[in-house]
């Protein structure tokens, strides 16, 4: 039955991704990136601004993550920034993007999950850093706090689970938290930040809320957090799962809280 319920899954997957090939993605939005704010390029990948430091997460900056097309056009080329900073959060193709990577800045600081330095270092990044849960990165102009996700972050589902982070970025002033992927968990009760970037997709079949939540699972974790500004991220760029992005984006907006901010790709949101 599994083998069967996987094939369906894939073939519907499969389907639903074909129908959108003659479709030209369009463009949403391209807004300039300030100071203390997020650009959000697309799934995961956002462009965090904190103190005048480019602080890049789990970039995709492709066109295509395999046979998955993007389906927003990327907003900007990421190729005329230098960032300070990439911080990855686990293993999986749609978050640690090898030809992404290999289309940023070198000397860009590093921060990874366990089992990635070496092929990290041999895309040529100079300085990669390797975080375990709870442990804390500092190097006197940022820190960042991994705080275990719930979620299996193994590249191809072989071995022992492997170690998903979100991450809780500060600067002097301001500080953001990046939730990365994950599951519902009371992990982040507590956390204090001025902005949440939140995943609010790839729930779809069931069983993919043991590792993905849904978005109203999101803003409970939100919730219970101290944070005045949620913004929705993983959603509405690739066809990863089977529930429509018009249907995430009603769960999104049936929340009566001026606190969750919608954006597009391409938008920035001030924090």
């Amino acid at each position: 039955m599994k083998v069967l319920s996987n094939i369906k899954f894939l073939t519907t997957l499969t389907i639903n991704n074909i129908k959108t090939y003659g479709k030209p993605a369009g463009v949403e939005f391209n807004d300039p990136i300030e100071n203390n704010s997020v650009y959000w390029y697309g799934h995961a990948t956002t462009i965090i601004n904190l103190e005048g430091k480019l602080i890049l997460t789990d970039p995709v900056i492709t066109n295509n993550l395999g046979y998955f097309k993007r389906q927003v056009k990327i907003p900007m080329n990421l190729r005329t920034l230098k960032f300070d900073y990439i911080l990855l959060s686990h293993g999986h193709s749609d978050h640690i993007h090898f030809s992404s990577l290999m289309q940023i800045n070198k000397d860009a600081k590093v921060i990874a999950p366990k089992g990635y330095k070496r092929f990290l270092t041999l895309l040529g990044f100079k300085n990669v850093f390797i975080l375990n849960h709870g442990k804390v990165y500092d190097d006197g102009i940022i820190k960042v706090k991994s705080i275990e996700a719930k979620h299996d972050g193994r590249r191809y589902y072989l071995g022992k689970p492997t170690e998903s982070h979100s991450f809780l970025i500060r600067g002097k002033y301001k500080s953001v938290f990046f939730a990365g992927d994950t599951a519902y968990t009371e992990n982040f009760k507590g956390i204090s930040c001025d902005i949440a970037l939140m995943p609010v997709g790839c729930y779809k079949p069931d069983k993919f809320l043991a590792m993905h939540c849904s978005p109203l699972e999101s803003y409970k974790m939100f919730e219970m957090m101290d944070c005045p500004i949620m913004l929705p991220i993983h959603y509405k760029t690739f066809i990863l799962s089977l529930e429509d992005f018009n249907e995430t984006f009603t769960s999104l907006t049936s929340i009566e809280d001026e606190k969750v901010a919608i954006a597009k790709i391409g938008q920035v949101v001030k924090f």
